[in-house]
């Protein structure tokens, strides 16, 4: 289970994340929703405790994120921006990573192949990051973030970066987590992502959560037929229910 609570991050004079609060159960895909700039990221940077805030808590299954090294192990993290080593191979961090996380040497090497066959990276795997597209960096990290099998995953922007049929094979793979009774928390600034993935959204506009529920209620309390209506709506001022 994922919780944030009153959450606010604020760097000077400017409101990047304020009083937001909301949380996401197991079995269930939340997506935080919203524009570039519209305080997202913040929120997964300080859930995954890249960030400090300046007021809330974020928790992971009932702990705050800044007070236990060890909750790294419950979960999984896609970041928006894939930030690898150019001199490591695919392999070799992934290797790396698994067995910081606990993961058997056995087990390990099964998962890294299996998932490199399923991404198309087997070519790759054993050559250097700093030759990866943006594409293929995306994909060990998604590797890297499912290695463990982790209760809780947090995935900042998923898709992006993907071509379309890799972007389906993510979409598949979270809606394979969420029955597996696994939580999940995106971002997309997508509308189509978040109404095919998400079982709730979350509206974010300069740093507020506008509204957040499940998509034919917020539709419904918006009058509008489709979530990216929904989503024009609410960041005009529509009204909506939370």
């Amino acid at each position: 289970m994922i919780e944030i609570k009153h959450l606010s991050k604020r760097y000077g004079e400017i409101e990047a994340v304020d009083d937001v609060n909301f949380s996401v159960e197991e079995g269930e895909v939340f997506c935080l929703l919203g524009s570039n700039g519209a305080g997202k990221t913040t929120i997964i940077k300080i859930l995954t405790g890249l960030l400090e805030a300046t007021e809330g808590t974020a928790l992971i299954d009932g702990k705050e994120v800044n007070d236990d090294v060890n909750l790294k192990k419950r979960f999984g993290y896609l970041p928006e921006q894939p930030h690898l080593y150019d001199r490591l191979t695919g392999y070799e961090f992934l290797d790396t990573m698994g067995s910081l996380k606990g993961v058997e040497k056995n087990i390990l090497e099964k998962k890294i192949d299996r998932y490199s066959e399923e991404l198309e990276l087997e070519d790759r795997i054993h050559s250097e990051m700093g030759a990866y597209s943006k594409g293929m960096k995306q994909k060990i990290l998604f590797i890297n973030a499912i290695l463990h099998d982790p209760p809780n995953f947090i995935l900042d922007e998923p898709t992006v970066g993907l071509d379309p049929r890799y972007a389906q094979y993510m979409k598949r793979k979270i809606d394979e987590f969420s029955k597996d009774g696994k939580t999940v928390l995106m971002t997309t600034h997508i509308t189509s992502v978040a109404e095919e993935i998400a079982d709730k959204v979350g509206i974010i506009g300069k740093g507020k959560l506008l509204v957040k529920g499940p998509i034919e209620d917020l539709k419904t309390s918006t009058g509008t037929e489709t979530l990216e209506q929904t989503f024009v709506e609410v960041i005009r001022g529509g009204k909506g229910s939370t």
